[in-house]
């Protein structure tokens, strides 16, 4: 059966590779001149399988008034005459209801556990090197009322399978030696210690290059997509400025991209672009060897090999890929404010990228309308987190298989208008 994957980046390499191990004939197209070179090019590195909680929130509803003033706060809305956006940001506020979110929570840490699981079997099949740590992830907080909810998340997902430790401020100094160093107040902190880090951009070039030799996947680089026909309730083939591409079965990974070619067959999925930032320098003795989030400033640290990545903030702009020295220069400020003995007189590599973002928090998988089109997209801050697991959801779905988790709010079923 002849595969068409429409993407190369982490879900997309991750679905050629799962598809490709288990006999499909399979080809992914992609407009840049190498996988990875998109979304999945600099992001936090973190694999952040506990990490549930959705942007969509009662607590970050209640932060938003006092957000929408600052240009440099976590989450920031520009303004725009933009019917998606506002369609999104509608769906964005239905969703911050503490029911709604302990809903989304419990799908996104199924995922996300189910997730970690098929990552680590991949791991021991391919024994890819990506910088991978396994020492966890270690969430800090500044004030007792974000401690508070933490603790009172970790709470809630250990009633799913969550399982994360609670800190006290020695307790985090002495897991983390260099955050003695800080001049942020750190009152407490959670240790995810079931959660990595890792390059994902490393990661996903090698994995390309494995399904390529071992599976025989071939990767098209260069060839941008323009367009989809269908006929009845089958795609017939794909537009693209080298010609039309056929196949027996398709697959959407274009990430922010998806819902712009989905419209133009009747399919609204309700994704869009969140840009998120990092920066990149190389690494001291003085910088973190675990990988942190910053739950005051929504900021999370990855040593990844010699070099300190650090991404956050999500800003709401449309498809501009463009860096805006506003959104990063708040990340400089807390980075170096935590981590003051970095060697921050280097210069600094910055990076901007749009994440396929859905108003609820989980991604899409799965099954369309049409059926030979299957979707595996939207995976918003979590797309290298999730990607094995997805991936290994959707291979299953193609396949005609029962899927391991449930699949209930993982897919496009869960909006009503499609």
């Amino acid at each position: 059966m002849k595969i068409l994957i429409l993407g190369s980046g982490l879900l997309g390499v991750t679905a050629a590779y799962e598809l490709g191990k288990r006999g499909f004939d399979v080809t992914v197209i992609e407009r840049k001149d190498a996988c990875a070179a998109d979304t999945s090019f600099a992001n936090g590195g973190q694999l952040s399988y506990s990490h549930a909680e959705p942007w969509a929130s009662a607590a970050v509803l209640s932060k938003l008034p006092k957000w929408l003033l600052r240009s440099d706060s976590p989450l920031v809305f520009r303004p725009r005459a933009d019917p998606d956006m506002i369609r999104w940001g509608l769906s964005f506020l239905r969703n911050c209801t503490s029911f709604r979110a302990d809903t989304n929570t419990v799908s996104i840490l199924r995922l996300g556990l189910y997730s970690r699981k098929c990552m680590h079997k991949l791991m021991d099949e391919e024994k890819i090197d990506f910088d991978f740590s396994n020492k966890g992830i270690l969430h800090i907080y500044s004030t007792q009322a974000e401690l508070e909810h933490g603790k009172r998340q970790v709470e809630f997902q250990g009633k799913f399978g969550g399982d994360e430790k609670i800190l006290t401020r020695d307790a985090v100094f002495e897991l983390e030696p260099a955050l003695t160093h800080s001049r942020q107040a750190i009152i407490g902190g959670i240790h995810a210690h079931h959660d990595e880090s890792g390059n994902a951009h490393s990661f996903c070039l090698q994995l390309a290059e494995i399904a390529s030799k071992k599976y025989g996947v071939k990767f098209e680089y260069g060839v941008s997509v323009t367009g989809i026909k269908k006929e009845g309730a089958q795609i017939t083939c794909v537009i693209t400025n080298k010609g039309e591409m056929k196949a027996d079965g398709y697959v959407m990974a274009l990430g922010s991209y998806s819902p712009v070619y989905l419209k133009k067959i009747g399919i609204n999925v309700p994704i869009y672009p969140m840009k998120g930032y990092s920066i990149t320098i190389n690494a001291n003795e003085f910088c973190p060897d675990l990988s942190l989030t910053d739950g005051t400033h929504k900021i999370v640290y990855s040593h990844l090999g010699d070099k300190l990545r650090v991404a956050g903030t999500a800003e709401f702009a449309g498809y501009d890929h463009s860096i805006n020295e506003k959104r990063i220069t708040p990340i400089v400020n807390a980075a170096r404010t935590l981590l003051p003995k970095a060697d921050w007189s280097q210069e600094i590599s910055k990076w901007a990228c749009l994440r396929p973002s859905t108003p609820d928090g989980p991604p899409i998988i799965g099954r369309t309308p049409y059926k030979n089109l299957f979707l595996n997209t939207g995976h918003g801050t979590l797309g290298w987190t999730q990607a094995a697991g997805s991936s290994t959801l959707l291979a299953d779905i193609m396949e005609n298989k029962t899927p391991e988790i449930l699949l209930h709010g993982l897919t496009l079923g869960r909006y009503k208008k499609v």
